[in-house]
């Protein structure tokens, strides 16, 4: 048959060039077939012309009998016996003589001339009868004639034969002639011959018989002529030439297409055992052979018979075997080695060939060829060439008229090729499996399949010897050669050798392979073979070399791709068949895909094999672990779906098995923990090690933790540098918000301290320990360190001393200060922006924190900013380092803590307890303190410096946690104080921004905590204290606040303390008292300080001319300013606003003038800071002795006079109140006085009353006109005063003349007699009269009567209100609180300190709208007063409560919710919420609360119910967008006994800021004193215009609405430049309290 034209080979990749592949062959070749099988021998041919039955019977008869030459001679002789009487006829004349000379017994040369000439003839006459001629020259091709003879008689053989009428007795004795030499090298000469005689094979008739004999003898022996001669040339010239082949090559190349033409014309002259001959002898040609060009002559030889005869069934094997091996190992001939495939399995044998071809595989090799290592070779290279044209097959897949490959015999054959391990071959089988895989034809097929064993048995024996080689080659490169044969025969892995079954789903792998099972292993694989690429499978001596499993999965490789394949089939898949996929895919998890081994889990999770009810659940399990789990090569989700399965495992094996089985299946995760190196598995196994620890016994318990250590232990990867501020590494983005391995034991640590305090002391003992260790040592990483410091921080006890942990860390405050907020943190953009050069200034660069406060942040911190940032000393800003910690950031705890106190850990114990028993722990947080130290004085990681600085002092706070640690204290103060007096503290890194000051805001905060601990120092220890804070007023800028704020509490917790270095405070303040961020504190501290007379009753007129000058120098400092800006020295192009930033003011740059800036907390502190130094100038003229008072008039009146721009003398508004005031109290204590309505009796005559101007005052005079008894009421801003004048009258001298006479001289005895005028009682009192401001009298008239009426209405002190709440335990919600009608002892206690009792109702006093009138508002409340303000507190505990009326609650809020400051006294338990009390009008809350938590129980067990000397916090809280100015800002510890006087000085202080503050847009808050001034001022200016105005007439001041310009802070003293003022509101007084009636706006209600 004829093979289809359009079809060509289908081959597969050619990885190497043509070339290089024919010379690997050759080679490959060369070197394997030391023996190739040699052709028949020459002397085997036929060469009788008579017809044989076969030529098989021939071709024996003449091996087993080789014809000798006299025989041949004898038939020859015969045939030309019988025609010799024919005379040769049809030549030319000469021819017979010619013939005659060509006789035997003539020399040779002379015969040779005549054969020449004889051929000439031939070739031009048609002779005839040339047997005749013939015969006399028969004896030249005897074989025994040397070569030249021969070579004569074979011309003159060709030539006979040429003739074109030759008879068939002539054909046949020329053929046998032609055969008669068989061993000469005269093979192309005789092939001529024959070629001629049967016409190039077309005309065989009369050699029929012979022919074959002749092909197949020629082929045989031209192919080791060819073999011989190529051998040769090879040595001689050291390589073989291709382009130029040798004569004997040429010869079999002929040979081969002579057999073809006769193929082709002549195939009815085969029988099947000739056939069956020559294909065997082609198959040997081409297993022999070196030479490509032989090879393709097969190949044609081949596609001819197939196409033109056909190939008997015994025939197939051989023809398959060598066309599938030349198909796979020579590229350049594959094509037409694949065309002749094609037409075999295309013929009608084609099923019987792709049966033969499955057999070459299925049958296997004899056990001799398995020791011949040659035979061996290429059996293998057959296995390779035999599955690669299955493969083809298959990819045709039955298209093209090839036939299909029933998968029934497919995969046993398969199976059997790879007995022998073969890398090459195992790739074939897998790529053919593959392709079955890939079609969907194929797929049915398969999925019609009931038995996929053997299909998985070769995925599953591929897999695992490519596993061994890679393992192999990876060992190797460390010098450590494992075998690869040994450890698959110590796994089984070999089906030849066990039964497939035990390679199941049930499997277990063995890690560890025993000297004696390696070496009774691989029976089969001793030797060592060779893959194509010449590299052999490694040897192996080490018998007890640990087996590692190989995770590969290259989506390029085969095995890779069929696994795949295989996963997207199995949802087609019946049960079982599923089961056994799932089964390989478990064998083989380290090589599967992510999706599959996600699905693999899914299956043995869901269909419950990994249960304890089935027998081989823990083998499974273990298999996960191996082959998932562990590779650390897999996505992150699919090794935690692992744990997860593993895991409810786990919950199924502890509600069945018994406890050592648990044990052992937790240690299948467990022992994991320690390798593991991504984070988020980790913590997935340090999470399921959380819960069985957890539940787990003490012993357990201890097993866990220490496993935990274990992973938490091992050496860091990377070295740690020297510095001590070497910035920490960090970790991708998806694993920040988990930190490094370390952070997630430590994490784990955490939870199981929070779950385990409150019930486990010996738990909580082991973890505190090794929590401490964490955290107190460097070899661990910072985040761990910080999550054990974070958790070791929260630590609390309660009034019982039972530990808690408290689920807020309380120090986000003084966080800002290390730019840890949100609000405060480094903006990394502008600081980058700043890196300008090298030469960048920091004087000139605006401060970072300025830059985020105009920004539009919150003016929360506004106020405690001051401190510009400035560059290094090179010029560089480094750039900023995201920090571990932040405020907000992630949540501190890993989980919310329970909030109940702990019933078996404590943090102090009666000693007398002791011993204690195994369930009660003492806590020993004085190794805890002493740690802290330890970290204070090394130079640790800055991370860890600076959270220990920031969270200390909130948790010294909690005076029951150190308790006991009273030696630790004292050791904390003395080396904070060290640190603070010799700056030895450590110095931030620089790429933090930060300076030393900010650390040192840090100590001083903690040493403010821990002036409440003063009862366990000694006096020289509490004077240490004071000294620092003294020291750290002027020592740093950033430091003076916080330094003031602590003096503060100074002042009530030692005051003889204070009180020894009172003077000193006072010289140091008023050193910086021009500084606009640290003057609100030192005024605000002078004027608290005014209040409490014990701390400075020794002072003396020097001291107290101390504290004036502190205000006056701030005074005169604002005057001066004014006095620039009023020169305009600030108006420059591009000017600079000046900003309350700090010492180091920093000056941002208003590209436009124009530009409306958004207005900060600094455009309203200057007036209130104006109007305090006059407030702390009257409390301490009022604090003085009052013989002292009038000594201190007239320094103080010379300092309050300034000089104005015309260079006059003048006092300001507030400067005259102030003279006032101390004229009314430098000679009294006793200032207050009353109206006697009854001062006249009714014979003293008619009332006269007249008012006066005088100064700035009004005196008015009632007059009774007959006897002049009078009452004076004196008017002036400070007060109202009321003098009872009854002049002493006598009759006159006897000798007197009368006064009057007539009707007056009668009317004097009457009743309506007016003797006495009010003006003379005046006068009495004034006289004689100042001409140049004389008084002013007021006409007796409706308005001035209204004036003054009005003028009576303003208070004489500023009046005040205050909210007190009580929040009750564990009370949240708003209405709840509002409905407390009482509190604890300790809350009594404290507002009976805050003030008076008062009755409401009649009140003549401002109750801040407290009802006067029906006790709606309750009967009774607390009021406090001093000679400038006074204080009413709204007590909620104290108005009428009643839970059924639905009026209680809206009545209180009407009160609290209008109170601009509210005292909360927080017993809840709970941090407090300033949302608690939604409200538009509650600027400040001040929060009291214990310093330890007690329960209701507690407090009514407490040996002290009420407080007086228990400890409490004290926190001012704004809301959002108010100023913190507070010195309570920060928490605060007091003891309860001066609680109350503590928190009413700052209410004072926090109620006279938010009254300015709530009218800073547009109105003016001034005290009642400068209101009355100004009512005078109003009369004054009425009936007085042209009157000459005294010389203290006002000039503006900050809050005068004179002014076209308005102060501004003053400058630093670096800088000079002056900036144009925006005027804003003021309040003239800092008496803590202007009504609400006494400021310009009407008061607003919630």
């Amino acid at each position: 048959m004829s093979p289809p034209s359009e079809h060509g080979p289908r081959t597969p990749d050619r990885r190497s060039s043509a070339q290089a592949l024919f010379t690997a062959f050759r080679t490959l070749t060369s070197g394997r077939l030391k023996s190739p099988t040699p052709p028949p021998s020459a002397s085997s041919a036929a060469c009788t012309p008579a017809r044989t039955p076969s030529l098989s019977t021939a071709r024996a008869a003449s091996v087993a009998s080789p014809l000798p030459a006299d025989a041949s001679l004898q038939r020859i002789g015969q045939a030309v016996g019988q025609r010799a009487a024919r005379p040769v006829t049809g030549g030319p004349p000469e021819l017979d003589a010619l013939i005659e000379q060509l006789d035997r017994s003539r020399p040779f040369s002379e015969r040779a001339l005549v054969v020449d000439h004889i051929c000439s003839i031939l070739a031009a006459y048609p002779v005839q009868n040339i047997l005749g001629l013939w015969s006399v020259a028969s004896d030249l091709l005897l074989p025994e004639q040397p070569d030249d003879v021969a070579e004569a008689g074979y011309r003159l053989l060709r030539s006979c034969a040429s003739l074109s009428q030759l008879a068939a007795i002539e054909r046949t004795v020329f053929f046998d002639a032609a055969c008669l030499r068989k061993n000469d090298r005269a093979f192309d000469k005789r092939l001529d011959v024959i070629i001629t005689l049967t016409k190039n094979g077309r005309d065989i008739e009369a050699c029929e018989s012979s022919i074959v004999s002749f092909i197949l003898t020629s082929l045989g022996a031209c192919f080791q002529a060819s073999h011989d001669a190529n051998k040769v040339r090879g040595k001689s010239n050291g390589k073989r030439s291709v382009d130029n082949p040798s004569q004997e090559s040429e010869n079999l190349a002929r040979a081969f297409q002579y057999a073809i033409d006769i193929c082709k014309y002549n195939a009815k002259v085969f029988t099947d055992d000739d056939l069956d001959l020559l294909l065997r002898r082609t198959v040997a040609i081409c297993e022999g052979t070196t030479q490509r060009p032989d090879v393709a002559n097969g190949i044609q030889l081949f596609d001819t018979i197939i196409t033109y005869v056909h190939v008997p069934t015994k025939s197939l094997q051989p023809v398959l075997k060598v066309l599938s091996e030349i198909h796979k190992r020579l590229s350049s001939l594959q094509d037409p080695a694949w065309n002749t495939l094609s037409n075999l399995f295309k013929s009608h044998v084609g099923q019987a060939a792709i049966s033969s071809l499955l057999h070459l595989l299925l049958d296997g090799p004899a056990k001799e060829v398995l020791e011949n290592i040659e035979q061996r070779g290429r059996l293998l290279s057959m296995y390779r060439g035999t599955t690669l044209v299955l493969r083809m097959l298959l990819l045709e897949d039955g298209r093209n008229g090839l036939p299909k490959v029933p998968l029934s015999l497919l995969f046993p054959a398969l199976k059997a090729s790879i007995r022998v391990p073969l890398n090459s071959q195992e790739e074939i089988v897998i790529s053919l499996i593959n392709t079955v895989l890939a079609q969907e034809s194929m797929k049915d097929l398969l999925l019609a399949e009931t038995d996929f064993g053997d299909m998985l048995d070769i995925i599953r024996i591929c897999a695992e010897r490519d596993d061994d080689r890679h393992r192999a080659k990876m060992t190797s490169a460390a010098g450590h050669l494992p075998n690869p044969k040994k450890a698959a025969a110590e796994r089984h892995l070999s089906p030849f050798e066990k039964d497939p079954s035990i390679n199941g789903m049930y499997q277990t792998l063995s890690w560890l392979v025993s000297s004696s099972q390696l070496e009774g292993g691989a029976a089969a694989s001793t030797s060592n073979t060779e893959d194509t690429n010449g590299a052999s499978e490694p040897h192996f001596d080490d018998p007890v070399a640990p087996l590692q499993l190989v995770y590969r999965r290259d989506p390029d490789d085969a095995i890779y791709q069929v696994v795949a394949k295989l996963d997207r089939l199995s949802e087609a898949l019946d049960f079982v068949q599923r089961e056994a996929v799932m089964e390989l895919f478990l064998h083989l998890s380290h090589r599967v895909s992510d999706s599959t081994g996600e699905k693999l889990l899914r299956y043995f999770t869901d269909e419950r094999y990994l249960n304890p009810s089935n027998a081989n659940w823990m083998d499974l399990c273990q298999n996960i672990v191996v082959g998932i789990l562990k590779d650390v090569t897999r996505p992150r989700s699919i090794r935690i779906l692992a744990i997860g399965s593993l895991r409810k495992t786990y919950d199924a094996v502890e509600l069945l098995c018994a406890r050592d089985v648990l044990s052992r299946c937790g240690e299948l995760l467990l022992d994991r923990i320690e390798a593991e190196e991504d984070v988020e598995v980790l913590q997935e196994l340090v999470d399921f090690a959380l819960g069985v620890a957890e539940q787990a016994p003490i012993a357990e318990f201890a097993n866990i933790v220490q496993i935990l250590k274990t992973r938490l232990d091992r050496p860091r990867i990377s070295s740690t540098a020297a510095s001590p501020w070497q910035p920490h590494s960090f970790l991708s983005m998806e694993d920040r918000g988990i930190g490094t391995p370390c952070n997630v034991i430590t994490t784990a640590y955490v939870r199981l301290f929070t779950r385990s305090v409150t019930h486990s002391a010996q738990k909580t003992r082991i973890l505190y320990e090794t929590l401490r260790e964490v955290a107190g040592s460097d070899r661990y990483e910072h985040d761990a360190r910080l999550t054990a410091l974070k958790l070791l921080f929260r630590l609390r006890a309660d009034s019982r001393h039972a530990l808690f942990v408290s689920s807020s860390s309380e120090g986000e405050r003084i966080a800002a200060e290390l730019c840890r907020t949100e609000q405060t943190a480094i903006p990394a953009v502008k600081i980058d922006d700043t890196l300008v050069g090298d030469q960048v200034r920091s004087d000139d660069t605006p401060s970072w924190r300025e830059q985020r406060k105009t920004s539009g942040s919150s003016p929360h911190s506004s106020l405690n900013r001051h401190t510009g940032r400035s560059t290094t000393s090179g010029g560089r800003v480094s750039k900023p380092i995201p920090p571990l910690w932040m405020y907000p950031g992630p949540k501190g705890l890993p989980e919310e803590p329970s909030s109940t106190s702990s019933r078996v850990v404590f943090s102090h114990i009666d000693p007398k307890k002791y011993p204690l028993s195994n369930d009660v722990l003492d806590m020993e947080i004085t190794l805890w303190l002493e740690m802290i130290i330890s970290l204070l004085q090394r130079p640790p990681d800055w991370e860890i410096y600076s959270y220990v600085l920031v969270h200390l002092g909130p948790q010294l706070s909690n005076q029951a946690l150190v308790r006991s640690c009273v030696v630790q204290l004292r050791m904390l103060r003395n080396v904070l104080c060290e640190h603070v007096r010799n700056s030895s503290f450590h110095e931030p890194p620089p790429y933090t921004l930060l300076k030393k000051a900010d650390v040192a805001v840090c100590m001083f905060h903690i040493l403010t905590v821990i002036i409440s601990y003063h009862e366990y120092f000694e006096k020289s220890e509490e004077d240490d204290l004071v000294k620092s804070f003294l020291q750290g007023i002027v020592q740093w800028d950033r430091t003076s606040k916080w330094c003031i704020h602590a003096l503060s509490v100074c002042c009530f917790e030692i005051p003889l303390s204070v009180s020894k270095s009172l003077d000193s405070i006072v010289q140091k303040m008023s050193q910086i008292i021009t500084k606009p961020a640290t003057a609100i504190h030192i005024l605000e501290f002078l004027t608290s300080l005014a209040r409490l007379p014990d701390l400075f009753k020794n002072f003396r007129e020097d001291e107290f001319k101390l504290v004036f000058g502190v205000c006056f120098r701030y005074l005169q400092h604002i005057r001066d300013q004014r006095d620039r800006v009023a020169n305009g020295n600030s108006f420059q192009s591009g000017h600079r606003t000046l900003r309350h930033s700090g010492a180091s003011r920093d000056f941002a740059a208003s590209p436009d003038p124009n530009a409306k800036k958004p207005r900060s907390v600094e455009d309203d502190l200057p007036q209130y800071l104006y109007s305090l130094a006059y407030h702390v100038i009257t409390f301490w003229f009022m604090a003085l002795k009052m013989e002292d008072r009038p000594k201190q008039i007239p320094w103080i009146t010379k300092n309050l006079y300034s000089t104005d721009s015309s260079g006059r003398y003048v006092m300001e508004e507030q400067g005259q109140v102030l003279l006032d005031i101390m004229n009314m109290v430098a000679y009294t204590d006793r200032d207050e006085t009353s109206r006697d309505e009854s001062f006249a009796k009714p014979g003293d005559g008619e009332i006269w009353k007249k008012t006066w101007i005088v100064g700035n005052g009004l005196v008015t005079i009632e007059t009774a006109a007959r006897t002049g008894a009078s009452v004076v009421t004196t008017r002036r801003p400070a007060g109202t005063r009321f003098l009872k004048v009854r002049p002493l009258l006598t009759s006159p001298p006897r000798h007197q003349v009368p006064i009057t006479v007539g009707l007056a001289s009668e009317a004097f005895y009457s009743d309506t007699y007016t003797g006495i005028l009010p003006d003379d009682i005046f006068q009495s009192f004034y006289a004689p009269l100042d001409l140049s401001n004389p008084p002013i009298p007021l006409p007796d008239n409706e308005p001035t009567r209204r004036a003054i009426t009005t003028f009576d209405r303003i208070a004489t002190v500023d009046s005040y209100k205050v909210g007190v709440i009580y929040i009750g335990e564990g009370q949240t919600n708003e209405r709840d609180i509002f409905m407390n009608d009482m509190g604890s002892p300790a809350y009594t206690s404290f507002i009976s300190n805050l003030g008076t009792l008062c009755r409401l109702k009649g009140a003549k006093f401002n109750t801040g709208g407290l009802d006067t009138c029906g006790d709606v508002d309750g009967e009774f409340t607390y009021c406090w007063r001093d000679r400038c303000m006074e204080l009413v507190f709204h007590i909620t505990t104290m108005m009428p409560t009643n839970r059924d009326d639905d009026m209680t609650y809206p009545n209180k809020k009407r009160h609290i919710g209008n109170d601009f400051v509210n005292i909360i006294f927080n017993d809840s338990g709970l941090p407090y919420n300033f949302d608690t009390f939604p409200s538009a009008f509650n600027y400040v809350h001040i929060v009291i609360s214990l310093e330890s938590r007690a329960s209701f129980v507690d407090r009514r067990l407490d040996a002290d119910p009420e407080g007086k000397n228990r400890y409490y916090k004290v926190q001012a809280i704004s809301k959002p967008g108010f100023p913190d100015i507070s010195p309570a800002v920060e928490t605060k510890i007091l003891c309860g006994k001066y609680l109350a006087d503590y928190c009413r000085l700052i209410a004072i202080n926090a109620c006279v800021f938010s009254n300015v503050w709530f009218i800073r847009e547009g109105g003016e808050s001034i005290s009642s004193w400068r209101n009355r001034l100004r009512e005078i001022k109003r009369l004054r200016e009425r009936y007085g215009a042209n009157d000459h105005q005294p010389v203290y007439a006002p000039i503006c001041s900050p809050s005068s609405p004179g002014g076209s310009q308005g102060l501004s802070s003053p400058p630093s003293r670096e800088h000079n430049v002056m900036s144009p003022f925006q005027r804003m509101s003021i309040a003239t007084h800092i008496t803590d309290g202007t009504s609400r009636s006494s400021i310009s706006s009407s008061s607003h209600d919630v």
